[in-house]
């Protein structure tokens, strides 16, 4: 069993190979996108999600089978996490979230946790075995993951008030990222 020391250690590698990984997977939309898959064509002639740009609208089903739509949270600020339930840092970056939804979600913050195609038992497993009460939404068929062009999991977007894109990372998010961006955003006129 680790020792104390040793699980520090442990999460200063992981998050500054995190931080390596979203400098380094930083979103370029002026690049050519490779295509994922045949037939998509069409995702490639769409310009990646940009700060600056609205955000793609779409709705999703969440774990009760309900439908979340993005435009209706107008108003409020979101983070649109890209993620996967057997994605390493996708698990490490949770915890911050939570923490910071928990913080943040009375002043006008919400978390869209967009599964990408896994199944609704797989993923409500595990949100409750990870004590998580963010909505998750479950992109069965990845159409949401190939709009948002979520090529690296996890992906994150910070939406404003009024729908628009402010800040894209590819990769886990530090606490103190999350919580400086939503401050920002909140804090600006909506």
């Amino acid at each position: 069993m680790l020792r104390r020391s040793q699980w520090d250690m442990l999460m200063l590698v992981t998050l500054v190979v995190g931080l390596g990984l979203i400098v380094l997977t930083r979103v370029r939309p002026d690049q050519p996108v490779a295509l994922a898959e045949p037939g998509a064509a069409s995702v490639a002639t769409v310009p990646a999600p940009r700060e600056g740009h609205p955000a793609p609208d779409f709705t999703l089903l969440d774990l009760t089978g309900q439908p979340v739509q993005l435009a209706d949270l107008r108003g409020q600020v979101v983070l649109i996490n890209i993620w996967a339930t057997w994605c390493p840092p996708c698990r490490a970056e949770m915890p911050m979230i939570q923490a910071s939804y928990e913080q943040y979600r009375d002043q006008g913050f919400t978390v869209l946790a967009v599964n990408s195609r896994e199944d609704a038992a797989t993923v409500a497993g595990y949100m409750e075995a990870s004590g998580l009460t963010f909505p998750a939404l479950l992109d069965l068929d990845g159409t949401v993951s190939n709009a948002y062009q979520a090529r690296v999991m996890p992906s994150s977007f910070f939406v404003d008030r009024a729908g628009v894109i402010r800040a894209v990372y590819r990769g886990p998010l530090a606490r103190s990222v999350i919580a400086g961006t939503v401050e920002q955003l909140l804090a600006e006129a909506p």
